[in-house]
C-alpha cells in the first residue's frame, strides 16, 4: 500500500517525463556535472605536472651546483696546497719558486676554463670541434699537483706504450678525470704499508673498436679495495665510502659523464692485468682517439 506522498512524488515524475524535453534536460544536467568534474580533475592534474617540472628542475640545479663545486675545489686546493708550502719552506731557491708558481698559473687556468665552461652550457661544443690531446703531459702535470702527497711515501709508478696517438677530448676534461682517479687512489692508499699506484696507458688491441680506436688508462692501487656492496653504486651521484667529511661522491660520476660524452668509458676494471706490484683496485678509462692528431700537444 502505497502512501500519500509517495504517490504524489510519482505523479510528479511522470508529469516531468511526459513533458516535451524532460529527459534532456536530465541528461543535460548530468552531462554538465560530469564536464565539470572532468575539468576539475584536469586542472588538478595540471597543478600537479607544474609542481613536479619545478621539483625535478630544482633537484637537477641542486644536482649540478654539488658537481661544479666539486670541481671547483680541486684546483682551489692544488693551489692552497702548492702555497702552504711555500710558506712551509724555511729556504726556497728560485727555480723552485718558479716551478710552485706556473703549477699556481695552471690550476687558475683550470678554474677560468671550469667558469668558461659553465658560461656555455646552453651552446655543447660538438663532437668534431674538440681538441686533440696529448695524455703524458696531461698525467704529469696532474701527477705534479699531488707532489705534496706523494713525498709523504706514496710511489707512482707509470707505464706508457710507445708511440701513443692523442685522444679527442679537451686537455681541462682528460685532467679532471685523472685528477679524480688519482685523488680517489691516494685516498685510498693513505695508511697502508708501502703504498704504490700505478698508471697504464695503452692504445686498444686491434679490432676492440671501430673506427680509429680507443686509447686505455687504467689507475690501480694497492689500497684496502672496493667492498662488493658499494661496486654497483660506485657511479652514483653522491655516493661515496669516504664518509661526508672527506668526500661528496661525484668524482667518479662526474669523470665517467666526462668520458662518455666524449664517446669512452670509465669502469671498475676486473680484467686480468700484469702488475710490477700486487694491486686491489683498477679503473679503466677508454677514450677515442683523434682523426686530427695534429691540433693535439708536444709530447
Amino acid at each position: 500500500m502505497k502512501r500519500d506522498g509517495e504517490s504524489e512524488r510519482e505523479r510528479e515524475d511522470v508529469v516531468a517525463r511526459s513533458e516535451p524535453g524532460g529527459d534532456d534536460r536530465e541528461a543535460s544536467n548530468g552531462g554538465s556535472a560530469l564536464r565539470e568534474r572532468l575539468a576539475a580533475l584536469q586542472a588538478d592534474n595540471q597543478r600537479l605536472r607544474t609542481l613536479l617540472a619545478a621539483a625535478g628542475r630544482l633537484a637537477e640545479f641542486g644536482r649540478f651546483a654539488a658537481k661544479l663545486n666539486h670541481e671547483l675545489r680541486q684546483p682551489l686546493f692544488a693551489i692552497k696546497g702548492l702555497a702552504q708550502l711555500l710558506l712551509d719552506r724555511g729556504q726556497v731557491d728560485v727555480a723552485e719558486v718558479r716551478d710552485f708558481a706556473r703549477h699556481i698559473v695552471e690550476q687558475s687556468e683550470r678554474l677560468s676554463k671550469l667558469v668558461e665552461d659553465l658560461r656555455n652550457l646552453s651552446v655543447p661544443a660538438a663532437r668534431n670541434t674538440r681538441t686533440a690531446t696529448d695524455v703524458s703531459p696531461v698525467l704529469l702535470r696532474v701527477a705534479a699537483l699531488f707532489d705534496w702527497r706523494f713525498r709523504k711515501g706514496v710511489t707512482l709508478r707509470t707505464e706508457f706504450a710507445p708511440d701513443l696517438p692523442l685522444v679527442a677530448v679537451a686537455p681541462h676534461e682528460l685532467e679532471q678525470i685523472l685528477v679524480n682517479l688519482l685523488s680517489n687512489a691516494l685516498d685510498a692508499v693513505a695508511g697502508r704499508p708501502a703504498p704504490i699506484i700505478q698508471v697504464r696507458v695503452r692504445r686498444e688491441a686491434a679490432g676492440a673498436a671501430s673506427g680509429l680506436g680507443m686509447l686505455e688508462i687504467f689507475v690501480a692501487d694497492n689500497g684496502s679495495g672496493v667492498a662488493l656492496s658499494a661496486r654497483e653504486r660506485l657511479f652514483e651521484d653522491f655516493f661515496t665510502t669516504k664518509g661526508a667529511e672527506a668526500g661528496t661522491g661525484l668524482g667518479l660520476a662526474v669523470s665517467r659523464e666526462i668520458a662518455r660524452a666524449a664517446g669512452g668509458t670509465l669502469m671498475l676494471h676486473e680484467g686480468a692485468e700484469t702488475w710490477s706490484d700486487p694491486v686491489t683496485t683498477i679503473f679503466k678509462v677508454t677514450l677515442p682517439v683523434a682523426a686530427d692528431e695534429s691540433s693535439g700537444l708536444a709530447p
